[in-house]
């Protein structure tokens, strides 16, 4: 009479085998995450250093925003406006008018009494 083979059961993984997996996960990230922490000291005086530098940029850019909606009003103005034109060319520029005479007066630093 011919036997029959029946296969073998299996069940699921004894727990040394779980235990094993576990442990060498640990080991793995123990192995990859620890050395670059302690290398690059991820300390609290990091991170404030960077917040400090983070609130700089902000109050920069700020400053920023504020000067470049001050040059668009500047610039809308001189659109619309040709007396502004003129204006910044005599006082920026010191530029005259066709037929303007100019009179510049100094002063002495030594003024007698």
């Amino acid at each position: 009479m011919p036997r029959s083979i029946t296969p073998a059961k299996v069940g699921p993984l004894p727990m040394q085998w779980v235990n094993r997996i576990l442990l060498a996960a640990l080991l793995a990230f123990a192995i990859a995450y620890l050395p670059q922490h302690v290398a690059t000291g991820g300390s609290a005086e990091d991170l404030a250093r960077v917040e400090k530098e983070h609130a700089a940029l902000r109050r920069g850019n700020e400053r920023l925003q504020a000067d470049i909606e001050a040059l668009r009003a500047e610039i809308a103005a001189l659109k619309r406006d040709p007396e502004e034109v003129a204006r910044i060319a005599r006082e920026d520029l010191n530029l005259i008018r066709p037929g303007e005479v100019v009179f510049e007066i100094r002063r002495d630093d030594k003024t007698k009494p």
